[in-house]
């Protein structure tokens, strides 16, 4: 049986089949519908919470406690970046600003702190975060994704869990020994307290910065863990 060149096919009759990435395309629209729906949602849940507070628009209410005063350039996290909006705004009859319950909870927490962590610990540098994230559509500004801003998350981010590392509580760990040893970054040494438990799990007890051979780092430290591991009526007092 006699081969088909497809190629001479092609160039005979002038057609080609184009490939169109339509799984990549049908994903973007996706992500742009959900990002844009979003937002709207959050405008719509604060202009409906300003509502509340100061009555329907050109309404003439004689109880009216509250007042329009128009809108404030803000922004919220959205896709590991800020998405800027005009936030609504209400004063009180005697001036004060008056706080909108959803805006008080989303502001309350960041998670681009979190989300800058976990794209340093993957590899992702400051300076290439902007790249790893789904784009927005071009209708939202964003804002928070220079080097500068990442690197301040992540900071922050870290200090944030090395503080609830520090404040766990292990009273019930049954340990059989303890290690302490630095671990070397850069021109920094980190004592670290290493526990291992009855099963031979092992455990991080406590850190701090110093050097092997100071003793009065390696003091410091087993006071730290000391406190974690055993509680008040356990410790004995010097």
């Amino acid at each position: 049986m006699r081969k088909i060149d497809r190629s001479r096919v092609e160039e005979q009759t002038g057609a080609k089949q184009w490939r169109l990435p339509l799984g990549r395309m049908a994903v973007e629209s996706l992500w742009d519908a959900v990002a844009l729906s979003g937002v709207e949602f959050a405008l719509e849940r604060l202009e409906a919470e300003r509502t509340m507070l100061c009555g329907a628009r050109y309404a003439h209410l004689a109880e009216r406690q509250a007042l329009r005063a128009g809108h404030a350039k803000s922004s919220l996290s959205l896709g590991g970046r800020r998405a800027e909006l005009e936030r609504p705004r209400v004063r009180s009859k005697d001036g004060h600003e008056l706080s909108l319950p959803s805006w008080e909870a989303w502001s309350a927490r960041d998670p681009l702190e979190r989300r800058a962590v976990e794209q340093m610990i993957l590899g992702v540098s400051s300076r290439r975060y902007a790249r790893s994230l789904e784009p927005l559509p071009e209708k939202i500004a964003v804002s928070g994704i220079s080097k500068s801003a990442v690197s301040e998350h992540f900071v922050v981010g870290t200090q944030k869990k090395l503080a609830e590392l520090m404040r766990r509580r292990l009273w019930g760990l049954k340990l059989l020994a303890v290690m302490i040893d630095g671990v070397h970054f850069a021109d920094h040494v980190v004592l670290v307290a290493i526990g291992i438990d009855l099963g031979g799990s092992k455990h991080v007890l406590g850190l701090r910065e110093g050097a092997t051979e100071n003793a009065a780092a390696c003091k410091a430290l087993l006071a730290d863990f000391t406190s974690a591991v055993l509680p008040p009526s356990a410790r004995c007092c010097s």
